[in-house]
């Protein structure tokens, strides 16, 4: 299993690759079943971690509870889940065949100091991507992102494809995130609840600047990544609240990002705040970017995280 601790100013992380130790069928089977029955979080298996699961294990700050705000069913917080096309979806981010408990996706971890390591990823047949992200922690309560995405040929099916990260929260007291949103055109944005409105299921959220959707969204029978909701964001920040702490996520991409939550996607008490990359007019042999930042610090209010956002868009 290939595992990195990073640390700086207030932050402790853990950030992973696909790889894991093989387990006896035995471990796998009582693992699958504390899931199904509950007691996952509360037993023996509780730190486990599943073939197949990448990016941030665990998250811990000084100024936080002793609890990793990732700590959900042997899953990775921030990992590289999907890839989508006009086929459909693929969990071969994950696993070379797209089914859990298969041979993970080669992936590899570089340490380049003591708050930064690379993390890369190379999707197999028919969908070959490489996706090549570096985490790097900055003092006092901050993880920058930079990813490079870089199709190769046949790698998806039309002139779009879709990448998608899931990031599971671990009970939180208040499942929904919150982006800023415009009651009316023209309005100035104020932040907005992704699960304001019933019913409470998988939703999408596309940006303002999104002409036009992909063929057959939204989609409502379809997977949360084209469960494409009415409101949309205005500008590329999302948070959430957990326990004392805010956790909220920022974005920097020229191609068409998606906000997204999953009220149990990490289990009945446990919601996934997510976020997809859908590069329309992809050619292949290009590299495609995207820069973000994680704020994990003590919650002060959706004020601070708006100044957060703006100050961080100031030092683009």
């Amino acid at each position: 299993m290939g595992t990195q601790f990073l640390t700086a100013g207030d932050l402790v992380v853990e950030v992973v690759d696909n790889a894991d130790a093989a387990d006896p069928p035995t471990r796998d089977d009582a693992r699958m079943a504390a899931i199904k029955d509950g007691t996952f979080e509360d037993g023996p298996y509780r730190f486990d971690r599943y073939t197949g699961y990448n990016g941030i294990r665990q998250l811990f700050s000084r100024h936080g509870p002793a609890e990793n705000i990732f700590g959900v069913a042997g899953g990775s917080g921030l990992n590289f889940e999907f890839v989508y096309d006009a086929e459909g979806s693929s969990f071969r981010p994950r696993w070379i065949d797209g089914r859990p408990g298969s041979q993970p996706t080669p992936s590899r971890l570089t340490r380049v100091d003591e708050s930064t390591v690379v993390l890369e990823t190379r999707v197999q047949p028919p969908q070959r991507v490489d996706v090549r992200t570096t985490f790097e922690l900055v003092a006092p309560h901050y993880i920058d992102l930079e990813t490079e995405i870089c199709p190769h040929p046949g790698a998806f099916t039309g002139d779009w494809v879709g990448l998608f990260w899931a990031c599971y929260i671990r009970r939180p007291e208040v499942k929904t995130t919150y982006v800023r949103a415009r009651t009316q055109p023209g309005a100035e944005s104020d932040w907005a609840a992704t699960l304001a409105e019933p019913p409470h299921d998988a939703r999408a959220f596309a940006a303002e600047r999104e002409a036009s959707l992909l063929p057959n969204e939204p989609d409502p029978a379809g997977r949360l990544l084209h469960n494409i909701q009415p409101m949309r964001f205005a500008e590329p920040v999302m948070f959430g609240c957990w326990r004392n702490m805010a956790l909220a996520l920022m974005l920097r991409t020229d191609d068409h990002l998606r906000f997204a939550i999953q009220p149990t996607g990490g289990g009945p008490r446990n919601p996934a705040w997510d976020f997809g990359i859908v590069m329309k007019n992809c050619q292949v042999g290009a590299a495609y970017r995207w820069n973000g930042r994680i704020v994990f610090k003590p919650d002060k209010g959706a004020g601070d995280i708006w100044t957060e956002y703006q100050r961080w868009m100031q030092d683009q």
